[in-house]
């Protein structure tokens, strides 16, 4: 699967830094992070994926982020990408993975994708401005994505690009 046009839109925008790709899974874009210059992180919970990062420059970290416990306390990234990953009761910590300065680039789905299949359960869609609330005044949100798309599949995509000034 090819990376998102509009995250890699957003990446190219960047210096490249030190960056973490949060439920990376294959790492369509921890990837395409690397080529473009990035120091990265792959954070999945499938334990099967280190044998994709194992001849790369990415570091692979097998981690459940939903564990009881925030998993990635004490770290920090110029750079946190999510995508296809909703998990609420820890949306705080990972936004605090975001050093001074540093960039959020998160998209996943939205309400209303229920009517183009999964995920539809409300519990992993995003509602309209939810990011960009949940982010409070530590964030300047540069682009916020809520629409519905076409390509590469039909699907209602939301998401926040976002850099943090305090």
């Amino acid at each position: 699967m090819n990376p998102s046009p509009w995250i890699l839109s957003h990446l190219k925008s960047v210096s490249p830094g030190r960056a973490i790709d949060i439920a990376s899974g294959s790492g369509r874009h921890a990837f395409a992070m690397a080529d473009l210059g990035f120091t990265v992180v792959a954070v999945d919970r499938n334990p099967e994926l280190a044998s994709v990062y194992h001849k790369s420059d990415i570091e692979f970290l097998y981690v459940d982020l939903e564990s009881p416990s925030w998993p990635l306390s004490d770290r920090s990234f110029d750079l946190v990408l999510v995508s296809n990953y909703l998990y609420r009761p820890y949306l705080q910590q990972l936004f605090a993975l975001v050093s001074p300065n540093g960039f959020l680039l998160y998209e996943t789905f939205g309400v209303g994708n229920e009517i183009h299949g999964k995920p539809s359960n409300p519990h992993f869609l995003l509602e309209p401005g939810e990011l960009g609330s949940a982010l409070g005044s530590s964030f300047e949100i540069i682009d916020d994505r809520f629409e519905e798309v076409l390509n590469p599949s039909p699907a209602v995509r939301a998401g926040v690009f976002a850099r943090r000034i305090r």
